[in-house]
């Protein structure tokens, strides 16, 4: 989803280093123990948290928006951090000596394509972060409504997303793709199906609030970037404000 808060051109360091950082500390943890154990747990808990918390919110956005309408955006970041991705992640790692279990045998030249998806998805990831920041990964700019004081919204269409529409979304799903490659873990198999389920019913949902909240120049943005399969060049500012 291409809306934040901010001005344009503006960049998100601090997501961006601590959404990279987070693969380097897990990838070097998991050499140190001599197994895959961190960087599933990470992936499971984002992702698994991801899931529950786009089901609960775009399904309901009329009700969030009325209810968040007056509160300040740590309300929001309160209930989803601490109750639904917090919550989703706590059971997933009460419950990783069962499913860390779950893998098939070695086959060397899958794990490397995976590795090598895995970091482009990381890299690509990190830039669509930068543009994005904090607002796009907490959904806080879906869920205040338009026109929102405490959350500035405007369409993000710099950096990867003059390329795709959903740069997070496709990277998140080549990314899961290569972990589960890369640590043969039938548990992320099937977090990959479940994240590609989660996102078929979220994104009309998504595109019909964006519709809503930036009108034409969202659906000329939406002519002009493909939404998952990329452009082979970016597209031009002018020919979005034509």
């Amino acid at each position: 989803m291409g809306v934040r808060g901010g001005e344009r051109g503006e960049l998100h360091a601090v997501p961006a280093v601590a959404w990279a950082a987070s693969f380097v500390v897990c990838g070097l943890g998991d050499a140190l123990l001599g197994r895959w154990v961190l960087l599933p747990l990470f992936i499971a808990g984002f992702y698994g948290g991801v899931i529950v918390v786009d089901l609960v919110t775009y399904p309901m956005l009329t009700f969030w928006q009325g209810w968040l309408g007056r509160r300040e955006v740590r309300t929001w970041y309160l209930v989803e951090i601490l109750g639904l991705w917090g919550g989703t992640a706590l059971v997933l790692f009460v419950l990783a000596p069962w499913w860390l279990g779950w893998r098939w045998g070695g086959m060397l030249p899958l794990q490397i394509l995976g590795g090598g998806l895995l970091v482009v998805s990381v890299v690509a990831g990190t830039w669509a972060v930068a543009e994005m920041g904090w607002a796009r990964l907490l959904l806080a700019g879906a869920l205040f409504p338009p026109g929102a004081e405490n959350v500035p919204q405007r369409l993000v269409v710099e950096g990867p997303y003059r390329y795709v529409r959903n740069p997070l979304y496709l990277t998140g799903s080549s990314l899961i793709v290569g972990a589960t490659l890369l640590t043969r873990s039938w548990a992320l198999l099937l977090l990959t199906a479940l994240y590609l389920v989660q996102l078929a019913l979220q994104i009309p949902l998504e595109e019909r609030e964006l519709r809503g909240r930036f009108g034409a120049p969202y659906r000329r943005y939406c002519e002009l970037v493909p939404r998952f399969i990329p452009r082979l060049r970016p597209v031009r500012k002018r020919d979005l404000d034509a």
